[in-house]
């Protein structure tokens, strides 16, 4: 098995040594295990050219009593990794053997080192405007709340008036209450006219 890394379709990097499949559009990486590395290395070594299904099978399991199921299962697997679910990438030729339909770059340097992730500005975006709607509907409320409470105006009585402590106006509600109780002003004493006991002592 050759053991350098090489691109399938510029978009596919491949690194036998470390087992490793990297989408490079992606980014995503998934390691195989040795079989599957070696199963998709045969393949790469003869793109666009049929691969018996007897030397699959004695290449990679050795002739295994149930290679032959192993090897579809396999191929099965190297298709949804590389995202083949037409069957065209990898092609099956009924009872004989699969073909990789492939451009196959060999010889490439290592791979590219991951590039640092920048921090999501969107997020932070959607954070500051959530603070700042946060605080908007903080002041509105307050502010509701401190409107209403100057709005219930308290009555006061100075002198004979009743007035609104916010305005000092006299309030005619109460005042027309207080002319029909008491039309002629005369204070109101609960005390009888009668002289008292006391007195007459």
């Amino acid at each position: 098995m050759n053991d350098k890394p090489f691109l399938i379709n510029n978009e596919f990097y491949i690194d036998p040594t470390l087992g490793l499949v990297i989408s490079q559009i992606t980014d995503i990486e998934t390691r195989l295990e040795p079989r599957l590395m070696h199963l998709l290395c045969l393949l790469a070594a003869s793109p666009g050219k049929l691969v018996g299904r007897e030397l699959l099978t004695r290449e990679v399991w050795d002739d295994y009593g149930s290679a032959d199921e192993g090897l579809t299962q396999a191929v099965s697997y190297l298709r949804r990794i590389l995202n083949d679910d037409s069957k065209e990438l990898i092609e099956t030729v009924p009872k004989k053997g699969y073909v990789l339909n492939a451009e196959i770059k060999t010889g490439l340097p290592e791979r590219k080192t991951k590039k640092p992730l920048k921090p999501n500005k969107k997020k932070a975006y959607w954070f500051i405007a959530l603070l700042v709607l946060l605080v908007i509907l903080s002041a509105y409320f307050l502010r509701n709340i401190n409107h209403k409470g100057n709005s219930t105006q308290e009555k006061v009585i100075i002198g004979d008036k009743l007035v609104d402590s916010n305005n000092n106006k006299p309030s005619d509600g109460l005042m027309k209450e207080q002319k029909t109780k008491n039309p002629d002003k005369v204070p109101d004493t609960s005390k009888s006219s009668l002289p008292s006991s006391d007195s007459k002592k």
